[in-house]
């Protein structure tokens, strides 16, 4: 490095190093420890309860979610869903997905699938 390059980078430096020193001048030290210091920890919000829907309206629902499929049948009980039946393999994502949809607590699958 010629001179003129040397000198040019110590008064870059001094520069950067003086301004990083009087720009962190007014902060806290880490070791420094303040009295009016409160530490918050933020409180996540606890998820809702999965909501089991009743028999009566979970029978509606798997009458309605059936009727598509003649081969299917199904049967409710204490929130649990039965199938038996014969189902095309292809038909049997849709139905299981709008079954699903109902909220129950177990979706019992007996189906032979075709």
């Amino acid at each position: 490095m010629n001179r003129l390059n040397l000198k040019l980078l110590c008064i870059g430096f001094m520069f950067s190093a003086s301004t990083y020193f009087t720009a962190c001048k007014s902060k806290p030290k880490d070791t420094e420890v303040t009295k009016d210091t409160v530490s918050t920890v933020p409180i996540e919000p606890t998820p809702a309860p999965v909501e089991i829907a009743a028999d009566d309206s979970l029978k509606t629902g798997v009458r309605d979610a059936t009727k598509d499929y003649p081969g299917v049948k199904a049967e409710v009980n204490n929130g649990e869903i039965t199938l038996t039946g014969d189902i095309q393999r292809t038909k049997l994502p849709k139905l299981m997905q709008s079954l699903n949809t109902l909220r129950p607590k177990k979706i019992n699958n007996q189906l032979t699938i075709k």
